[in-house]
């Protein structure tokens, strides 16, 4: 990695000398010599600790490596090392498997030769190798050079010669290479590479991590157990269907972890399925919570892998609820959204507006509020720069590209708009029908004139509990709601119709309101709608509402 401090060698051969040895090797095989060089550091740390601390955070995110504390470490190992040998694939400076070497000495064999013949990893940072050699060899009273089973590899695209076929335990935190970042994105060569190893399990978005799952049930032996802590974004990601898929087919979902304790640097939300290599006819799945990997309620064994967020929707707080519907969205209207093409495609014919008479103007997710945009109002950003009031010229747009300026155009109808990666689900209603969709926003076109309807409907506390259960692990936290389409198109509809009347026009006074204030009548409102789906839960209305934009503006005025 370029951004190694120049002095990384010696600083950690210095540590190294100062833990009483052995000597501190590079990956040839030779000592390094620590000169004069001196620095201040924290003695109690182990050396992978240290290793940690002195690299820049910018090597640590394109490497989408997050340094796990040793006493989680040493949870999972206890929870799922039960026999040797022990892998971690990407075993950065070696604190899974120096939890895991100690917790094979607690089962009784000898340190000297679980870190010679039963412990194995990979990385393809050269300095962690070394520090993990060190690591356990200081632990167990050896001569790094005999830890040969961790090596500089990515086992991803070639697994090492001298590794076990197969193994008892598989461990770690692999990196989080996530496609959405520009600092971890795969080239195209590094995607063909994978493609040619994993086949139809790398798309578009899918997370490196993901796929060191894929390799785990190569490498894990009949009855072994595997692991390795992974993105919340595993349980609920479209691009991650064929691996929750592989899973659930090809071994026993044993236990899921969840954790929100914000343990990972940059508050990276994470999960942890615990896999065994057996076919199994399980009903329940064991459930752990937080730091401490507490066991918590079983939850139902997952049938369906498109979605795994049921699972755990109760252990991040989302209420579980029953409703009385009465058909779904997609039987009153079409619901379509954008792609980078329509993003990109607007550029040419966005400008600030000159004109008395407002016309098409350009909504993004920015400027929608709860029955309110927002347009005018608020400062927002598009392609680079701040705009005021950005409206479309349909015919410059068209111009640049016709595919984008006829997607636009068939648009230009009565509509409601969703905002993306919101606390509740947020809907906005374009009853002139000239608004123009900034992407990611989703798009409803009603069949029919049901506008109010179906934003009343779709703003229901009830289906913003749905969709974040829906949801859950897809978003940026657990806190958020992103929908697809398609999603979206299958949320249910109310069955009790006086009710949804009765909504809608709360919902109209909402929007011409210009009092700021309007708590009472959000809380009526949903009531009364919640009502219509054929519940009453004051606690699902006290989630809602504490997530809710109005109530957020209001708390922060009162602060």
């Amino acid at each position: 990695m370029s951004s190694f401090p120049p002095h990384l060698p010696k600083a950690l051969a210095l540590v190294a000398e100062s833990k009483g040895g052995p000597r501190f090797l590079n990956i040839d095989g030779e000592e390094v010599q620590t000169g004069n060089y001196s620095f201040k550091f924290e003695k109690h740390l182990l050396l992978a600790e240290t290793y940690e601390k002195l690299l820049t955070s910018r090597t640590r995110k394109t490497a989408g490596a997050f340094y796990t504390p040793i006493d989680v470490a040493k949870k999972f190992a206890e929870t799922v090392v039960h026999k040797g040998p022990v892998v971690d694939p990407s075993c950065g400076g070696g604190i899974f498997l120096l939890s895991a070497a100690k917790q094979l000495a607690a089962l009784g064999d000898d340190p000297k030769d679980i870190v010679r013949n039963q412990i194995f990893g990979a990385d393809i940072d050269e300095w962690a190798v070394a520090v993990c050699r060190w690591e356990l060899a200081h632990w167990a009273g050896v001569d790094p050079e005999e830890i040969t089973g961790v090596v500089i590899a990515d086992p991803l695209i070639e697994r090492p010669e001298d590794w076990p076929k197969h193994f008892g335990s598989i461990i770690g935190n692999p990196p989080f290479l996530s496609q959405m970042h520009t600092t971890t994105v795969r080239t195209t060569e590094r995607r063909e590479d994978l493609r040619s190893q994993y086949g139809n399990l790398v798309k578009a978005y899918t997370n490196e991590a993901w796929l060191f799952l894929a390799l785990g049930l190569d490498l894990l032996e009949p009855g072994g157990q595997m692991a390795l802590i992974q993105p919340l974004s595993l349980i609920a990601a479209r691009d991650a269907l064929e691996i929750r898929e592989k899973i659930l087919t090809e071994a026993s979902l044993e236990g899921l972890w969840v954790d929100q304790s914000t343990v990972f640097v940059g508050r990276t939300e994470v999960c942890a399925p615990i896999i065994k290599n057996v076919t199994s006819d399980k009903k329940e799945v064991l459930r752990y919570v937080g730091r401490e990997i507490e066991e918590a309620t079983s939850g139902e064994y997952p049938s369906d892998p498109s979605n795994w967020g049921e699972l755990v929707a109760d252990l991040v707080g989302l209420p579980d609820v029953k409703i009385v519907s009465s058909g779904t969205v997609e039987h009153k209207a079409l619901v379509t959204s954008g792609f980078r093409q329509h993003f990109y495609g607007l550029v040419p014919g966005v400008s600030e507006q000159k004109e008395e008479t407002v016309v098409n103007p350009l909504i993004t997710t920015a400027m929608v509020d709860p029955f309110h945009c927002l347009w005018g109002e608020k400062v927002v950003q598009f392609d680079g720069r701040k705009w005021e009031r950005p409206v479309v010229d349909l015919e410059k747009v068209a111009e640049f590209d016709r595919a984008v300026g006829e997607w636009m155009r068939v648009r230009q109808n009565p509509k409601l708009f969703i905002s993306t990666q919101t606390r509740v689900i947020e809907v906005v209603v374009d009853e002139k029908g000239d608004w123009i969709p900034l992407t990611p926003l989703l798009i409803v076109q009603p069949f029919e004139e049901d506008l109010w309807a179906l934003a009343t409907a779709l703003s229901a506390p009830v289906i913003s509990v749905l969709a974040a259960r829906q949801a859950l692990g897809a978003a940026r936290s657990v806190s958020r709601i992103t929908l697809s389409s398609k999603q979206l198109s299958e949320l249910p509809l109310p069955s009790d119709k006086r009710a949804w009347e009765e909504a809608i026009e709360i919902a109209q006074t909402i929007h011409s309101s210009t009092n700021k204030d309007l708590e009472e009548l959000w809380l009526l409102f949903g009531e009364t709608i919640n009502q219509a789906y054929g519940t009453r839960d004051d606690e699902l209305i006290s989630w809602w509402w504490s997530r809710h934009p109005a109530f957020r503006r209001k708390n922060k005025q009162n602060e």
